[in-house]
């Protein structure tokens, strides 16, 4: 018996033994498969794992959606495989080749549940399956030397496509539609492809597309309107509440609960803010939504959004939009909720989703308390109860019944702890508790500087307190200036939950979530303001990742009048009221030290990191893992001959200069792999803020860390060798570097060397036309960014008092006026 296991992989401890049993004990079968779960990046089954309901042995004549394509997770019987071989030319997909060669002459195969394949996902997305659809040859040689091929090779044998082979078509083309080409492939490359999909689409029955489990119906939908070119959705009709195309069901809406993904549920005074996704994939124009409050029908109003925009292989397939709903909640004492879609002249009623962002907990019995009410999920209506202490206790017990069942104990002692702490603090007015971090392992970042300022400011209002892992080298140092909280320790997850401000750099969600998956039985809980600081200054477009819908910040502090314009202009969907126009924190401690610290005759080299080159991330320590193939790659080998170039340690030596190569944190381990000399040090990790202050040239690529440099008013050289392949993965924004850059921009070793020495010959002293760049990049320099950023933390309470001075003058006037 063979298995081909791949380097990254695992089987589970017994799977062997259940195998060899199985083997045993039918004589007929040759193939065998166990489930695939993905591990590290992701923790759940593959798409496919739907046929493995029970341990069995299947015919695919009868049983055609039980499509098996993976050669790791199957084992052969020897005799069957002794004269076949692997397509080598194939890059991703000779597996699946592999095993149909055999089903399409014998077509059975045995699945064993408890048999468990673990495939690795990497987190940094480099494994091949992740960036296969990076590769031109995902698009062409991998369709024809599979896809095609075995469409003709069940031709051949039996004058038809098999169903089984159909249905696996259809399975790999949904998946294409899902993935990036428009991007990828150029005009004359792209039409090619569009026209191979279609091809294919129109060998497949409607029924293997529609069939299929994995994919949603706005996929099966597309995939059958280019088969047909033409827009299906005109062909759907209603029936009984569900959505049908010829006989099939596509929706059906007594089950469906992402018609509408709330995001946001809130209380603004009295009114029951909703904010969500409109998730349903119909055209726009012949639905609508309303809302029955009591008696009341209430319509929402919609906005587009570019954040929710649908992407597929052929592009912008559906703009995005929001839905907001604003109830009014008057005197009651409880009301439910009720949400209903209208569409081709019927009112279907619909059960959205409750989100990250609203409060109540994703468990039966969850609620959430506000001033005056309590809001609660029933039979996946919302009913709004008016506050009485008495049913807050039921609730609560009610819910703690429920946690008890489900063994979260310790939940419910953390609940009973912070419910006792909020009372107190609205009993007694305690003070604020504000929670500052950089990264988990690391500070040095605008988090450090702005608590180093907080402290100093010393408020006796606040309590102040720094975040981070006490293994970590900064640990001991933050101390000695102020409250130190352990990263993970149950006094930080207790504090963290009192807090009413959480302050900081990144944006990871463990910065504002430090429960992971248990956030959903404690989010009513979570009831801090959300402040950005940023750790790099944002000048690409990445809606997606920073936007407030999935990031919620509360306020986002930018560099300069420029992001703060392209913030508020680009998708991030944040307002004039959640985005500051400040300055970095961290720019107040580089002009407060320029005076003191003198340039020494050292160039700094810091390239940033690129999603498809960092090594593995350890997903406990989020440190990086040594990369043996790291020195395969362009980057190390361009990088490597460059600090080795000849020229460039001659001009070193010559005017007496040294070099320091910082490697970006994700691929620190590697910086045993690069040849060293006596002239550039290749460090392992690196005191940013330190050598900023004192370095006289920086040669960077794209990193951030520019801005720091053009900051001081230090010459920067730009080296892209990569550019075309680094835009691939990151869009530019409003930076152009040519035009906005600091620097001249090189492409190639030869370039950047020349520049180099350029530069250590003009004793490194800036030329006017980056200088005038700079200082219209730049329009704060007055070491006041810290106090810009405090005021805006703090002035909607300065702000809430002061309406209330102005209330007491009022009256006041009045008094002396009667």
């Amino acid at each position: 018996y063979i298995n081909f296991l791949d380097a990254d992989d695992k089987w589970d401890f017994k799977a062997f033994r259940n195998v060899f049993y199985f083997l045993k004990f039918y004589k007929n079968v040759d193939i065998v498969a166990g489930r695939l779960k993905f591990f590290e990046a992701l923790n759940s089954y593959h798409p496919l794992d739907y046929k493995f309901f029970k341990t069995r042995v299947v015919n695919l004549t009868d049983e055609y959606n039980c499509i098996h394509i993976s050669g790791p997770s199957s084992f052969f019987r020897k005799s069957l495989i002794k004269t076949n071989n692997f397509v080598k030319e194939i890059f991703s997909g000779e597996d699946t080749i592999f095993i149909n060669n055999f089903l399409l002459i014998k077509p059975i195969i045995g699945f064993i549940r408890e048999v468990i394949y673990y495939y690795r996902r990497r987190a940094d997305s480099s494994s091949a399956v992740q960036t296969q659809s990076k590769k031109i040859d995902f698009y062409f040689s991998q369709v024809k030397l599979v896809g095609e091929y075995l469409l003709e090779q069940s031709k051949k044998l039996y004058n038809k496509t098999l169903p089984f082979i159909q249905f696996y078509l259809g399975y790999n083309i949904l998946f294409r539609i899902l993935s990036p080409a428009f991007k990828i492939l150029n005009n004359n490359q792209y039409n090619e492809y569009c026209k191979i999909i279609v091809k294919l689409l129109k060998e497949i029955d409607d029924k293997y597309i529609l069939e299929q489990k994995f994919a949603s119906s706005r996929i099966k939908i597309l995939a059958l309107s280019k088969k047909y070119n033409r827009d299906i959705r005109y062909d759907i009709y209603i029936e009984n509440n569900y959505l049908i195309y010829t006989h099939y069901i596509v929706t059906d809406f007594n089950k469906a609960n992402n018609i509408i993904i709330w995001r946001f549920l809130e209380m603004k005074g009295n009114i029951l803010h909703f904010e969500g996704k409109d998730n349903f994939w119909m055209l726009k124009e012949k639905y609508y939504y309303y809302c029955i409050v009591g008696n009341k029908r209430i319509f929402p109003y919609y906005l587009e959004y570019s954040g929710y925009d649908f992407y597929t292989m052929f592009g912008l397939t559906d703009k995005g939009r929001v839905i907001i709903f604003d109830i009014p909640l008057e005197k009651i004492e409880e009301i439910t909720i009720k949400f209903f879609i209208s569409f081709m002249d019927k009112s279907i009623e619909i059960f959205p989703t409750l989100g990250y962002f609203c409060h109540i907990p994703a468990l039966e019995n969850g609620y959430y308390v506000t001033k005056n009410y309590i809001i609660k999920q029933i039979q996946k209506r919302i009913v709004i109860y008016k506050y009485n202490e008495n049913l807050e206790k039921d609730f609560t017990n009610q819910y703690y019944i429920q946690l008890h069942k489900l063994g979260k104990d310790n939940i419910i002692e953390l609940r009973k702890k912070i419910i006792a702490y909020n009372y107190e603090k609205d009993k007694y007015n305690k003070k604020e508790i504000w929670i500052i971090n950089d990264n988990k392992n690391q500070a040095g970042d605008n988090g450090e500087f702005f608590f180093r300022y907080l402290v100093n400011k010393n408020n006796p209002n606040i309590d102040v307190y720094f975040n981070i892992n006490n293994s970590s080298i900064d640990y001991e140092r933050l101390k000695k200036i102020g409250n130190i909280l352990d990263y993970g320790s149950k006094e930080f997850l207790i504090t963290f939950l009192k807090s009413n401000k959480i302050i900081s750099s990144i944006s990871d969600s463990w910065a504002t979530n430090p429960f992971g998956e248990e956030q959903k039985y404690i989010r009513d809980l979570f009831n801090f303001d959300i402040i950005y600081l940023q750790n790099r200054i944002i000048d690409t477009d990445l809606p997606k990742s920073l936007n407030r819908i999935n990031k919620n910040f509360n306020l986002f502090v930018t560099s300069s009048k420029k992001q703060y314009n392209f913030i508020l202009s680009s998708g991030y969907c944040y307002n004039e009221n959640n985005v500051v126009y400040t300055g970095l924190s961290r720019f107040d401690n580089l002009i407060e030290n320029t005076e003191v610290v003198l340039n020494k005759k050292q160039i700094l080299i810091i390239p940033s990191w690129r999603d498809y080159i960092r090594g593995t991330i350890d997903l406990v320590t989020y440190e990086n893992i040594y990369s043996y193939s790291f020195k395969n790659i362009t980057f190390f080998n361009i990088y490597n001959r460059f600090i080795n170039d000849q020229n460039l340690i001659s001009i070193l030596q010559e005017y007496n200069y040294t070099g320091i190569f910082c490697l970006h944190p994700f691929f620190s381990k590697q910086y045993i792999d690069f040849t060293i000399n006596n002239y550039i040090i290749v460090e392992k990790s690196c005191d940013y803020q330190k050598l900023v202050l004192s370095t006289s040239l920086l040669i960077t690529d794209y990193s951030n860390i520019f801005y720091d440099f053009g900051y001081l008013k230090k010459p920067i050289i730009y080296f892209q060798f990569d550019i075309g392949e680094f835009r691939k993965y990151n869009s530019e924004g409003y930076f152009n570097f040519e035009k906005d850059g600091f620097g001249p921009v090189c492409y190639d070793i030869q370039c950047i060397v020349n520049e180099i020495i350029k530069e250590i010959k003009n004793e490194c002293k800036i030329k006017k036309e980056y200088l005038k760049r700079i200082n219209k990049y730049f329009d704060f320099s007055d070491k006041s960014n810290n106090d810009r950023i405090y005021f805006e933390i703090t002035k909607k309470v300065k702000y809430k008092y002061f309406k209330f001075i102005i209330l007491y003058l009022y009256l006041f006037i009045l008094f002396l006026k009667y």
